[in-house]
């Protein structure tokens, strides 16, 4: 099971967040998990984003200056990230980030709901 906290106030964002998790999980992990996803004004290094953890918790942190599909393409990406820490995948850094940018327009594009007005 994972448990998501998520500090953003827009519930589309949150629903995008579980959904790319269910993605990836859908419910078949036997261990529960924590994940966080916290949105901050700077991250270190001018970063969009951040992914830590290991394969019981992760540790996302979100630049929230960003809005839109580029803010979505973020968000995409790091949990990308999170499910390499969760199911141990070892590889080299450009190997993984190559995974993670070539998902992250993957998940918007099956997982950003168009808003209704």
């Amino acid at each position: 099971m994972i448990a998501i906290f998520c500090n953003h106030p827009d519930p589309d964002v949150e629903t995008f967040i579980h959904d790319c998790f269910n993605h990836y999980f859908d419910g078949r992990l036997k261990r529960h998990i924590d994940v966080d996803v916290v949105f901050k004004t700077h991250l270190r290094g001018h970063a969009a984003g951040w992914c830590t953890g290991d394969t019981d918790e992760i540790l996302i942190e979100l630049d929230n200056t960003y809005s839109g599909k580029e803010l979505y393409r973020n968000i995409a990406h790091e949990i990308v990230n999170a499910k390499q820490f969760l199911r141990g995948e070892d590889g080299s850094i450009e190997l993984m980030e190559a995974e993670a940018m070539w998902y992250e327009d993957y998940l918007v594009k099956l997982y950003l709901k168009p808003r209704v007005h």
